[in-house]
């Protein structure tokens, strides 16, 4: 059984998402994570947000997958940084 589903909800987003800031692999975190825009929500000094990007949304080049990705935010001494982790790679979505 997969532990995430293509739909594009924080039901159907990865439990174990949270393990990568640090935090258990809960309901709720995965529920606080997916498409979190709030600073300090997990880590000080930056945002972490889950989403499940599809294809014409990796069109810019920023997100090198379409699926389950960990995008990181920075602020203060990082601000303006964006990284983006490909946590479950997805042909279709």
């Amino acid at each position: 059984m997969s532990s995430w589903t293509k739909t594009d909800s924080a039901a159907g987003a990865p439990l174990w998402a949270a393990t990568m800031l640090n935090v258990a692999p809960s309901s709720a975190n995965r529920t606080s994570l997916y498409e979190n825009a709030s600073a300090d929500t997990f880590i000080s000094g930056a945002t972490h947000g889950l989403f499940n990007y599809d294809a014409t949304e990796t069109q810019s080049g920023k997100v090198a997958h379409s699926g389950w990705v960990l995008k990181t935010t920075g602020s203060g001494g990082r601000a303006n940084r964006v990284s983006y982790t490909t946590l479950v790679c997805q042909t279709s979505n």
